[in-house]
């Protein structure tokens, strides 16, 4: 359901340019390297330019707030109705869009495809038998241009090269990926027993069985290379030649291309990745390790008093839902800024306590 607002503000020339996946890009590598007015010289003279609640839910709903995505001028971000698109300058609302029960379905996953938004998500009222939805809304208006129902809930969601990937299991349905085209919804393959990630290496997307991983053309689904290993993709560098990898306790760097294991760093938890192609951030509790993207060697390793949260790069920083450090050293900077973090056009966005701001030098 749609409810149009009046036009935005026009937006000035300052207007981000883009963060239309969650990770930033389509590997998920959390870094924006096209970050240049937010940087060591002006991080402590920013000020806050707009701030709005997110709507909430009277009632208590499944849904939470996760970090935004910025794409042609908007600010897209989840709330406990459905989703909601702010003027990227001025924070004035541009639409919203409502689940038809927003109490029973669960927070989105999102990405950008051109001049569509895809978002993905499972109902929350059944442990035994959740189902999915993937929908695809115009990113200017908010209208709903297509929407597929799966019996599987969405436990990822891949979207580049035009294509959506999801892939999910309960104890009423097997385990299956499903791979529809962003342009019409229909389904473009499908592969009964392998899981999926969110996180796609310019096309290739890794699938995985019970003791194999293959690498496959996510237009397709095409098999490109088979290992003999059970690795989730967590990211992959921004030039998308390597995947980083977690199998248990451990993160490894697999070439993009072939499948060969290039480095394995042990004995940490791997799901709070970024790398800016010179480094890999891992975050975990309240430690964070830098690690050689070649090689996989420990650079530098820091504790603070709270957890992190997902690493960002940008700017020359390093942002973590908080402290702010430098990415080559450690060493901290302040102030910090609390929520979800994106960093683009030369404005940094925050998702916290249910309220999106924006702050600007």
């Amino acid at each position: 359901m749609i409810f149009a607002l009046s036009p935005a503000v026009a937006a000035h020339a300052g207007v981000p340019a883009a963060w239309d996946h969650p990770g930033y890009d389509a590997e998920d590598s959390y870094y924006n390297p096209h970050e240049t007015v937010i940087n060591l010289s002006t991080i402590t003279s920013l000020t806050r330019r707009w701030s709005v609640p997110l709507r909430k839910h009277e009632g208590g709903a499944c849904a939470g707030y996760s970090a935004p995505l910025v794409a042609g001028g908007r600010v897209i971000a989840t709330d406990q109705y459905g989703i909601s698109a702010y003027d990227a300058a001025t924070g004035a609302p541009a639409w919203h869009f409502n689940w038809q029960d927003p109490v029973g379905t669960e927070t989105p996953a999102m990405a950008v495809d051109g001049n569509t938004l895809i978002a993905a998500t499972s109902d929350c009222y059944s442990q035994s038998d959740p189902d999915g939805t993937v929908v695809a809304l115009d990113l200017r208006t908010g209208r709903l241009r297509w929407q597929a129902d799966s019996d599987i809930p969405v436990y990822s969601l891949a979207v580049d090269k035009g294509m959506a990937v999801i892939w999910g299991e309960s104890p009423s349905d097997s385990l299956t990926t499903i791979a529809y085209r962003a342009a019409d919804g229909r389904i473009a393959w499908r592969k009964p027993g392998y899981q999926a990630s969110n996180v796609s290496a310019n096309g290739r997307l890794l699938l995985t069985d019970t003791h194999n991983t293959s690498a496959v053309d996510i237009v397709t689904g095409a098999p490109l290379w088979t290992a003999k290993a059970f690795w989730q993709a967590k990211a992959a560098t921004p030039a998308s030649d390597r995947f980083l990898v977690a199998n248990g306790n451990s993160l490894s760097a697999v070439s993009a291309a072939t499948g060969a294991l290039l480095w394995t760093a042990r004995g940490a938890q791997n799901d709070l990745l970024a790398t800016d192609g010179r480094r890999v951030f891992r975050a975990y509790g309240n430690a964070i390790d830098a690690l050689s993207a070649a090689t996989g060697r420990l650079l530098w390793s820091r504790l603070l008093p709270k957890p992190f949260a997902q690493p960002v790069r940008a700017g020359g920083l390093l942002y973590l839902g908080g402290p702010i450090l430098d990415p080559a050293t450690g060493a901290l900077f302040a102030p910090a800024y609390p929520g979800h973090e994106i960093i683009t056009g030369g404005m940094l966005f925050t998702v916290d306590d249910g309220r999106l701001a924006a702050y600007a030098p």
